[in-house]
């Protein structure tokens, strides 16, 4: 499977030229892409803000909108409003427009955001392609126990796991040493993808954005500060096979 993550900047208070700016950016991707991941909050930047919780609509609507035209699966988080809740909701839109979502368990407690959007309480794993695929946003990545594969009848419940997030070059050094852990504790793929650039808030981020082989290597990354598209083809044989040779799974409690 060829993925695609996309480290980008957001435009800051302007959601139509963010709109503009990510079409722009998206009309780079090579064909034959089967998924691209975007950005936590991608539309605006991580906010609690719920004032721009119809951001939601437009973002998913760009989405659907790339889903289409490149005939692509679509990962990214939005700020999202819900029967009178507010959400910082993960969705996957599959090419041909279905969608499947994950809402962010772990709100981040140093920001208003426990305080302002509610919190996810059910994991979600997807299939597609043959790929069976764990969501995950941000400070969930310090949790571990969220996202523990496990094992059933020698199969587990999930190949890749994905990283959306807004994650400050202040914390970086975490984020730099807990995405092989996962990868490694899971015996899984990890794609992460962060933002670059700075924030309303003056927060600064370098990406890091990162592809990680199951023994928790470097496949792909992205430059420091750089907006730009990094591809990765993963092999899920080679999982599997890694899987069946050296068993972990079944020493897991």
């Amino acid at each position: 499977m060829k993925i695609a993550l996309l480290q980008s900047d957001t435009v800051n208070a302007d959601i139509d030229a963010a709109m503009s700016h990510y079409r722009q950016l998206i009309s780079h991707l090579e064909p034959a892409t089967d998924l691209l991941i975007l950005p936590e909050m991608f539309l605006t930047g991580f906010t609690t803000n719920i004032g721009l919780a119809q951001t939601g609509i437009q973002g998913l609507e760009l989405m659907k909108d790339v889903a289409r035209k490149h005939n692509t699966a679509v990962c990214g988080s939005l700020l999202t409003e819900d029967n009178g809740r507010y959400y910082n909701r993960n969705f996957f839109v599959y090419p041909d427009l279905s969608v499947v979502h994950y809402d962010k368990k772990h709100l981040f407690s140093l920001s208003e955001e426990p305080q302002v959007l509610t919190a996810g309480t059910t994991k979600q794993t997807l299939t597609y392609k043959g790929w069976k695929i764990r969501l995950a946003t941000c400070y969930d990545l310090r949790f571990g126990s969220w996202t523990q594969n496990t094992a059933h009848d020698g199969v587990l419940d999930y190949d890749l796991l994905i990283y959306v997030a807004s994650w400050a070059d202040v914390r970086l050094q975490a984020w730099d040493l807990l995405l092989p852990s996962r990868a490694i504790e899971n015996q899984a793929f990890v794609a992460a993808v962060n933002r670059c650039g700075t924030d309303s808030q003056g927060f600064t981020y370098k990406g890091h954005s990162v592809v990680l082989g199951f023994k928790g290597e470097v496949l792909a990354s992205a430059n420091d500060n750089a907006e730009e598209l990094i591809y990765c083809l993963l092999d899920r044989d080679k999982l599997l096979h890694f899987r069946n040779a050296f068993p972990v799974w079944r020493d897991w409690a």
